[in-house]
């Protein structure tokens, strides 16, 4: 036990003495010293697992030493945050507390959910030298898979399956990502494991025998054109054998590329696309390519950094076999993963993050098993993950809350939503969720929406459920309220029609029958005024029709017939024209002129509701008119319709805006007012072109009490 203690000690030591960078050194010493100082009670600790951990972490997954140190520390200290927090410097920490908020994953949920979880497991940190350490734990329980008990290992089994296997195909740590599929199909499939192994070793002789044979004539060729190289000829792996039988449908026998032979070449970076390709053309000089099955991860590497330049080709004997052309530094990419790219991009290993951001790219867009070069889905940043009770996964986008989630469980649980309980904690419908927070709903059965409810979600849909949900409330109100009201009708014998429901609805401010009839289903309503209101009537019979007249006529004044006004077709004169009251043109609107037949040529403007018609059905009647000039006209009157509140002293405020500001001259005014002081009426006026008559208008939207204002139609 000592000795693995001192051992793991002399590991750090190794590592701090190999190194030049002062900050690392001191958390190598701090980690040193907290090794030594655990209390008595840990020492039963094995060391062997987490020397073992960090030598995986350091030499296979190429994760830099800080990743190390936090690894150690999460295995020793997990639970002192605020430890960790005073002791070690911020990047450590921050690295340290984003590995202690992965949540545990239960293994049952993940084989449906494997995108969902990998993207857990980056939203949760922002740093994905956590995922590199999680890979390297996982890689320690497949190695010493027999110590644990058959519920740890079926739980390891399912999670190396649905999560870390295509977490290390996507990061481009193929060693690793090969040996746990070859370990999970020794566990999982070992029957069918040893058949193929068995087999594999009874080809052995034969198949040594024939690799001899194809890279003989290759060799001599290399040689011959002065390459520096390499040649090697390794046997695919079982799991990799065993998927082209499940895929191909075919006995171990048929298949036809149980090896592949990779030839590594000395290049310098410069020319390295070129040697790759000449080296492709001698290859295929000698054995006829597939062009199908040519793979160029030179020209576009993977995320992962992978490159390689992969050919299948004819062998002896009409056996396809797969070859491999790279130089040595993209075998060291392949064989060691990403880190190793992307940290000699960057220089000195530890140095620069770059290496990270590329990781982390590789995950979140997964390409396509068989080519690689398709982007099979992406996993955005801005959604986060949240678990039910039952460790089902829900996607959430960020900033939603407690409810929101309710409704995405489902309608009804969202409807009856009492709150919630988030990591053991009772929390509130406006709790903002976070990454990997367990939620337990509360709901109440006597619960339903209330329209606060609007600004506490913060999705659309969620927004829609709950207005379609407030609107099924209202209707439902509204039923038990119109019958309310009809019974109250039939004792004061008045007849329920729709004509006394508007009363009503007016008498209380109510825009609509619905909106009274669910206010009185509320109880919001005093139903004992609502006979007050018609024994009222007949004395403000008087004031209902309040009408100020003026004796001017109201119709629109004919303009007399002059070539002064219009010019009309081809500068024609002369011809008998009107203006239409359908649309009352102005001078300054568009016009156009339309030849009747007995009543000679309208004036309409081209924005008329009649003129599309006009134009398809009798083209041939329409002609060019224009405005002879753009002022100086007068006699055209206009209609103006108003309508507000608070009618008092209307009348006098704007009479004087039409013959004081705009000196104009008012022709008339009718206005009738009912019983709530809320007014409507006509005013006209005579007004020189349509500017004219849109300054009137835009003036007089600002008269107080005013709603609208707007030009009438004939």
């Amino acid at each position: 036990m000592q000795n693995s203690k001192t051992d793991l000690i002399l590991f750090l030591k190794s590592i701090s003495d190999s190194i030049d960078n002062q900050r690392i050194i001191e958390n190598i010493n701090l980690l040193t010293e907290d090794l030594n100082n655990l209390k008595k009670s840990k020492n039963n600790l094995l060391f062997d697992e987490p020397r073992e951990i960090a030598d995986i972490i350091l030499n296979e997954t190429g994760a830099d030493i800080s990743s190390v140190i936090v690894a150690l520390l999460h295995y020793f200290l997990k639970n002192e945050d605020e430890y960790i927090k005073k002791r070690y410097d911020k990047t450590i920490y921050k690295l340290f507390k984003g590995l202690n908020k992965i949540p545990e994953i239960k293994a049952e949920k993940t084989e449906k959910q494997t995108d969902n979880f990998i993207k857990l497991l980056l939203n949760i940190t922002d740093d994905v030298r956590a995922v590199l350490i999680l890979i390297a734990f996982q890689l320690y329980k497949m190695r010493h898979f027999i110590n644990y008990n058959s519920d740890e290992q079926k739980q390891i089994l399912n999670i190396i399956k649905n999560i870390y296997i295509p977490l290390t195909h996507r990061t481009g740590l193929y060693n690793i990502n090969t040996e746990l599929e070859e370990t999970l199909m020794k566990y999982s499939e070992s029957e069918m494991y040893k058949t193929i192994a068995a087999k594999l070793k009874e080809t052995k002789a034969n198949r040594d025998l024939y690799i001899k044979n194809f890279i003989e004539p290759l060799d001599i060729m290399l040689k011959d054109a002065g390459y520096n190289f390499k040649i090697k000829g390794r046997p695919k792996s079982i799991h990799s054998i065993w998927n082209k039988m499940k895929t191909k449908g075919v006995t171990f026998e048929e298949v036809y590329d149980l090896f592949a032979i990779r030839i590594i070449l000395k290049s310098d970076i410069k020319n390295e696309k070129i040697v790759c390709w000449n080296v492709y053309s001698l290859i295929t000089n000698i054995y006829k390519p597939n062009p199908k099955r040519l793979r160029d991860w030179i020209s576009a590497p993977k995320l992962s950094g992978y490159e390689s330049l992969h050919t299948t080709v004819l062998g002896p004997e009409n056996r396809w076999i797969e070859v491999q052309i790279r130089t040595q530094r993209m075998d060291e990419i392949a064989e060691k993963g990403p880190a190793s790219h992307f940290q000699y991009k960057v220089g000195t290993a530890g140095k620069g993050t770059d290496w990270l951001s590329k990781i982390r790219e590789a995950i979140e867009n997964p390409a396509e098993d068989d080519t690689d070069d398709v982007v099979k889905s992406s996993l955005y940043s801005d959604d986060i993950l949240v678990f039910t009770p039952e460790n089902d996964l829900i996607s959430m986008k960020k900033g939603y809350t407690l409810l929101d989630f309710a409704f995405a469980v489902h309608t009804k649980v969202g409807e009856t939503c009492n709150g919630g309980i988030v990591n053991g904690k009772i929390q509130t419908l406006s709790y903002e969720l976070q990454n990997g927070d367990t939620v337990k709903i509360l709901t109440n059965k006597n619960k339903k929406p209330n329209p606060e409810w609007l600004d506490i979600v913060k999705g659309q849909r969620t927004k829609t459920k709950i207005k379609r949900a407030l609107k099924a409330i209202t209707f439902e109100a509204a039923g038990t309220g119109k019958e309310l009201l009809k019974e109250k009708f039939e004792r004061l014998k008045l007849p329920f029609n729709e004509m006394s429901v508007q009363k009503i609805a007016e008498y209380f401010n109510y825009k609509t029958a619905i909106e009274l009839f669910h206010n009185v289903g509320k109880g919001n309503i005093d139903l004992q005024k609502i006979k007050h209101i018609f024994e009222s009537e007949k004395e403000q019979k008087k004031e209902k029709n309040n009408i100020i007249e003026d004796s001017l006529p109201i119709e629109i004044q004919e303009i007399p017939k002059t070539d002064d006004y219009l010019i009309i077709g081809d500068n024609l004169s002369g011809l008998d024209y009107k203006f239409a009251k359908c649309c009352n043109p102005l001078p300054g609107d568009k016009i156009f002129g339309f030849v009747t037949v007995n009543k000679g040529t309208k004036i309409h403007k081209t924005t008329c509701l009649n003129a599309k018609e006009m134009y398809a059905r009798f083209p041939y009647r329409i002609i060019k008119a224009k405005w002879n000039k753009t002022d100086g006209f007068s006699a055209f009157s206009a209609k103006i319709f108003i309508n507000g509140s608070d009618k008092s002293g209307l009348t006098a405020e704007v009479t004087k805006i039409i013959n004081e500001e705009f000196n104009m001259k008012l022709l008339a005014i009718s206005l009738k007012t009912n019983i709530n002081n809320h007014f409507e009426g006509i005013v006209i006026v005579e007004v020189n072109n349509r500017k004219q008559l849109n300054d009137l208008i835009k003036r007089l939207k600002i008269v107080k009490g005013m709603r609208s204002v707007e030009e009438k139609r004939n």
